[in-house]
């Protein structure tokens, strides 16, 4: 019962068991009980604003208490109510806050057409209990609202994931007790033959006893699990599910049942064991690349040797007896067995940079001394002045990053111009990398041709202007990127280049 029908109700019965003198408004008091009565059952069972605030006017004016000259109004939540023959041009008036949840959202009141009929003190705490009962009917209003609001937002929620997820209670000892729609798709089992059976409905015999065992370790002890189920369908069909289990906990702190909320991801696991497989054909045929492109080149070199030689023998045996062009077809056949010798030297490079090598730290500041000092004859000759920063000691293989390097400074040899060449190792540092550059004034390249110069046998010279294979740029993109780097070039055709790689400080 509401606390201003309650009130009224102490009173009457107070003024029932004491001196009738004292009472001299009782058949009012009654009245106004009989009226309060009304509200608070119409307050139980309402749900609008208008049709209580309209109810309460009439309930009130049903008294018949000076209902000729007193006119009720309420006015709550910017709205206005009043009886049918209300009057405008009134001006006395008694009147009480509406308040709830502290917040004051109206006023109910009287309009009088003449102060004398006004009784202000008996009028006034007449409103008050009805207000009061108003304002607490209000808050509960606003929290049915707000509970309403909630509940529509969980079941919004429980059904995406029930259209999302396939879900599961069981008891405590793991005999189902509910599963959503989902389940029964996936599994191809109605939900009655499931209720009241254990998961093992559905076991596939793929996970160990040892994998079970823990998983019911772990929800048993009240903590959730989460993995990969393998489960098998009634028609034996196989299927996987991402599972997470949560356990819910008595006062006690035990787990009296269980939630298992799944998602399917077959495809997925299907689509990672094709992916596994695919790794493991690339890395096999890889390993059978490189033995076969070891064989090769290896194989290919002593036949090579033999034509050079036995062509220089021949020069050698009938010299006196060759004439001129002759010996220019010989010259051309011993030149063509020595670059047919480099470019099987730099496939056998090539081939062999992604064999497994382990990691040693390289002081790169003594790698580039010793490589200068192999290339000293042909510095001289160029008249290259090769200047260098302080470089780092790095993670590496060291005959690898010799190649790089070496490949980077004969580029810069080979390609100079007229001008007197210099040639600079410079070095960056970033928060997980190094970056290294090779400059120089040489030749430089169009810059339309700097996303081909890293291929393998791509050259953007002939052989009489420039000897070389075509692979010692490939050789240091592999080298790079078998380091976890990266690498480019900045040219300027006639103005020199700038090759840039990078070296990871994390291998």
């Amino acid at each position: 019962m509401l606390t201003g029908t309650t009130q009224l109700i102490r009173d009457v019965l107070t003024c029932q068991a004491g001196n009738e003198s004292r009472c001299k408004s009782q058949d009012e008091k009654l009245l106004k009980l009989a009226c309060l009565y009304e509200i608070c059952h119409d307050m139980m069972s309402l749900r609008s604003i208008d049709d209580l605030c309209m109810k309460i006017i009439d309930h009130i004016n049903s008294t018949r208490y000076r209902v000729e000259s007193r006119f009720t109004f309420i006015e709550i939540c910017d709205r206005s109510f009043a009886a049918d023959n209300f009057k405008q041009n009134m001006q006395y008036k008694v009147s009480v806050q509406i308040v709830a949840n502290e917040i004051v959202c109206g006023q109910i009141g009287f309009f009088y057409e003449d102060a004398t009929t006004a009784s202000e003190t008996e009028d006034r705490c007449f409103l008050e209990q009805i207000s009061e009962d108003l304002g607490v009917w209000l808050e509960r209003q606003e929290q049915a609202i707000a509970q309403e609001a909630l509940l529509n937002e969980v079941r919004v929620m429980e059904e995406a994931i029930d259209k999302h997820s396939i879900i599961a209670i069981t008891d405590r000892k793991g005999s189902i007790k509910y599963v959503n729609e989902q389940f029964c798709n996936i599994s191809k089992y109605s939900a009655n033959e499931l209720l009241g059976q254990n998961h093992r409905i559905v076991n596939s015999g793929y996970h160990s006893k040892e994998f079970i065992r823990h998983l019911w370790s772990t929800i048993s002890s009240g903590v959730i699990w989460k993995g990969e189920f393998k489960n098998r369908a009634k028609d034996g069909s196989f299927y996987w599910v991402d599972t997470t289990i949560v356990p819910f906990l008595d006062h006690t702190g035990v787990p009296y049942q269980y939630i298992a909320i799944r998602t399917v991801i077959t495809e997925y696991k299907l689509l990672e064991q094709r992916m596994v497989e695919q790794v493991a054909e690339l890395a096999r045929s890889n390993d059978e690349l490189e033995q076969f492109a070891y064989v090769v080149t290896h194989d290919l070199q002593e036949p090579l040797r033999a034509v050079s030689g036995f062509v220089q023998l021949l020069k050698k045996r009938y010299d006196e007896q060759l004439d001129e062009q002759a010996n220019e077809l010989i010259t051309h056949t011993v030149a063509g067995t020595k670059r047919m010798q480099r470019l099987i030297d730099d496939l056998l490079t090539y081939a062999q940079v992604n064999a497994n090598q382990s990691l040693e730290e390289i002081d790169c500041n003594q790698l580039l001394k010793n490589i200068l000092i192999d290339l000293s004859v042909i510095i001289r000759e160029c008249g290259a002045d090769i200047t260098c920063d302080h470089l780092p000691v790095i993670k590496g293989v060291s005959f690898q990053l010799i190649q790089l390097f070496t490949n980077l400074i004969n580029n810069a040899l080979k390609f100079r111009s007229e001008r007197s060449l210099k040639i600079h190792i410079g070095i960056e540092e970033n928060a997980d990398e190094w970056i290294f550059s090779v400059a120089d004034n040489g030749i430089g390249i169009e810059s339309q041709y700097l996303e081909r110069i890293f291929r393998v046998f791509q050259r953007l010279h002939s052989r009489k202007e420039y000897a070389g294979t075509g692979i010692g740029l490939a050789i240091c993109k592999k080298v790079v990127e078998h380091h976890g780097g990266r690498i480019w070039a900045r040219s300027e055709s006639g103005q020199g280049s700038v090759f840039y790689f990078t070296i990871s400080k994390v291998n």
